[in-house]
């Protein structure tokens, strides 16, 4: 773990701006480590965040009320550089009630009084990512082709992997050479999907050919045969892992050079996915299997996302009025 919490020790004690019991902070050591390395920093960050509060508080976490969180949620809104999002309100109180649902469990404390802190209300389908459309997803791939520099067979098969194939920015970070495989005459990609959850994909014919490209002359530039060549599946001209900061501002960068003016994220591409797919003929259990999503209402929301601009029935009532 890279984080303070679990890692830096200054004279045997964690950083912390207050002690607690060394079976609280095993247990959140144990808390943090039973999730995959996105939640977990995630996770760390947004108990920090509680932290810090009870300290400027000068109260005791482990004897926190649902008073409490109600302050911290108020407090966590005034005391941010940028107003957050509703959502991500939502997704701090959340960490924490789930930190203390851990602890709850391991018979640390009594029960977890911060569960009834009020959280805002996120609509079921809402999510702020907007998918591209057809003509802008074209537009990118071509750019991605077309891309300049010595990492240019990299950006073709990166993008074609987030576009034609929906994985996470993360999942394509974290794969490795030797999870490129064949399974009854298509060639599969394993992924590491949320909760630590094996996920096989077929490869397209297109992205396999990309990904060829890029690796073939990858080993010719290492000196060693495609079939001897090891490591991260996308790396850095020095063979390291790729760092997902840079694949997020490659996206961006290609999709400026494509023309396309709104707002583009690897999330964009893995939504643009799920709504290509439905709009294919896909269905949304299909879709929700590619994703590897556990609940098919999370699908919903990539598929909904898309449909809310095109579907928006303000041109049919502008229509009326002329």
């Amino acid at each position: 773990m890279t984080a303070e919490l679990a890692i830096v020790e200054q004279d045997g004690r964690l950083s912390l701006p207050f002690d607690l019991p060394p079976l609280v902070l095993d247990l959140t050591r144990a808390w943090l480590w039973s999730y995959g390395a996105n939640t977990r920093e995630a996770y760390e960050r947004n108990i920090r965040r509680w932290f810090d509060f009870c300290a400027q508080s000068g109260l005791d976490p482990l004897e926190a009320r649902k008073p409490h969180g109600d302050v911290f949620s108020r407090w966590f809104v005034e005391t941010a550089r940028r107003p957050p999002k509703p959502k991500t309100v939502a997704q701090v109180l959340s960490s924490v009630s789930s930190w203390y649902d851990y602890l709850h469990e391991a018979e640390a404390i009594e029960a977890n009084r911060f569960k009834k802190t009020k959280r805002p209300k996120i609509p079921r389908k809402h999510s702020e990512t907007i998918a591209l459309t057809k003509a802008e997803a074209q537009a990118l791939l071509r750019a991605a082709d077309a891309d300049r520099g010595r990492e240019r067979l990299r950006t073709a098969a990166l993008v074609r992997l987030l576009l034609q194939v929906g994985v996470r920015v993360s999942e394509v970070v974290d794969a490795q050479i030797d999870d490129l495989g064949f399974a009854r005459g298509y060639r599969t990609l394993r992924v590491t999907a949320k909760g630590k959850k094996p996920l096989i994909r077929r490869l397209p014919v297109e992205t396999t050919h990309a990904l060829d490209v890029y690796l073939s002359e990858r080993a010719r530039l290492e000196g060693v045969e495609l079939r001897d060549l090891r490591g991260p599946l996308l790396a850095t001209s020095s063979g390291r892992p790729w760092d997902r900061s840079k694949a997020f501002e490659l996206v961006q960068r290609i999709a400026r050079q494509a023309g396309i003016e709104s707002k583009v994220s690897p999330h964009a591409l893995r939504h643009t996915y799920a709504s290509l797919a439905e709009e294919a003929g896909a269905t949304m259990r299909e879709i929700q299997l590619d994703l590897g999503h556990a609940d098919v209402s999370t699908t919903e929301i990539y598929v909904h996302s898309r449909d809310r601009l095109e579907k928006d029935t303000s041109q049919l009532v502008a229509s009326v009025l002329e």
